[in-house]
């Protein structure tokens, strides 16, 4: 993938557009047409049809690791967002191709109720191939909403953008994207928690306005067993969360001998923050995990969700994530 900083990105966008070199190709005049909306913008999406299925999606997901796993190190800190305006398609394949799935508990998913577990790749809407006569009228935009900023603690950072790659003749634009092996040191509450600020300058010109969200990184915890006992497995972390909270767990095996080898399939949960969860065994191992592993690498999130309104992006998700990781030898 194309990366570069928010101005030469945001230019190079701009000119490739403005020279036909993205979104043009291969998709039929319709993807060309340039209308003005209410606002005076221009718009890649052409006139409105009442016959032609048409919609926006915006999420930005700032994600914290404080500990990165010692097995597989990942990034501490990561920022996506994508503001996707897409026409010729239902919503659910707009997700797909954009790698915007819902929330796993979220109405509307694949809804993981608390102490359910699946194969995490259920979790992703598979892309289906469409009506035929939709094709030529298929259009996936991603939007240069200007500069957008997190501030974490003391720090400020610009997430950049990058272009996204001309794999399909129908989907063009930029999305943006930070990666950092450091986390700022962040300034935590009394609660644990700690504010997480996400700005967006907007682009009146394409209708999508300014706006700030105050959010919160929720308290990190620290995993600290896994135990296979008779038909349950048992997973243990602390401190626990507030009553009613819930906890994203995803479980994947690996080979004592070979700790890079996954066995298995990796399998996501959903269940309550009270420091300790005891699964059903049998519905983990229909759902791919390899119970006979040594190794089991232990990924368990707390999320704060917020939404905001930004111009005719109507539903903004602002999602932070703060992630623990750990690879834990299984007892039995």
């Amino acid at each position: 993938m194309y990366m570069a900083s928010s101005s030469s990105a945001r230019a190079t966008a701009r000119w490739l557009l403005a020279a036909g070199l993205v979104g043009c190709v291969g998709v039929g005049a319709l993807a060309c047409q340039v209308e003005s909306d209410e606002l005076g913008s221009t718009s890649l999406l052409g006139g409105e049809d009442p016959a032609v299925r048409a919609g926006e999606l915006a999420r930005i997901h700032v994600t914290l690791q404080p500990q990165p796993d010692l097995l597989e190190p990942e990034p501490q800190l990561q920022v996506h967002a994508r503001f996707v305006e897409y026409r010729g398609m239902d919503e659910p394949e707009a997700r797909a191709r954009t790698n915007l799935a819902r929330l796993p508990w979220e109405k509307g998913a694949q809804q993981l109720v608390v102490g359910q577990c699946v194969a995490s790749e259920s979790l992703v809407p598979p892309t289906e191939p469409g009506n035929a006569e939709d094709i030529d009228r298929r259009e996936l935009s991603l939007l240069d909403v200007g500069d957008l900023r997190v501030r974490l603690g003391e720090r400020e950072l610009v997430a950049g953008l990058s272009l996204v790659p001309d794999v399909l003749p129908w989907l063009s634009g930029v999305e943006y994207l930070h990666v950092d092996d450091r986390l700022p040191v962040l300034a935590p509450r009394p609660d644990g928690t700690s504010p997480v600020t996400v700005i967006v300058d907007g682009a009146p010109e394409d209708g999508v306005g300014s706006f700030r969200v105050q959010a919160s990184a929720p308290e990190a915890l620290q995993l600290q067993t896994a135990h296979l006992g008779g038909d349950r497995l048992s997973v243990a972390w602390q401190p626990p969360g507030s009553s009613g909270e819930v906890l994203l767990l995803e479980l994947q095996a690996f080979s004592s001998d070979d700790a890079r080898e996954p066995q298995g399939e990796a399998v996501t949960c959903l269940v309550a923050d009270s420091g300790r969860s005891d699964l059903a065994l049998t519905p983990l191992i229909d759902a791919g995990l390899d119970a006979r592993a040594g190794l089991l690498r232990v990924s368990a999130s707390r999320f704060d969700v917020r939404r905001v309104s930004a111009g005719r992006f109507t539903d903004v998700e602002v999602v932070v994530e703060l992630r623990s990781q750990a690879t834990l030898g299984l007892t039995r």
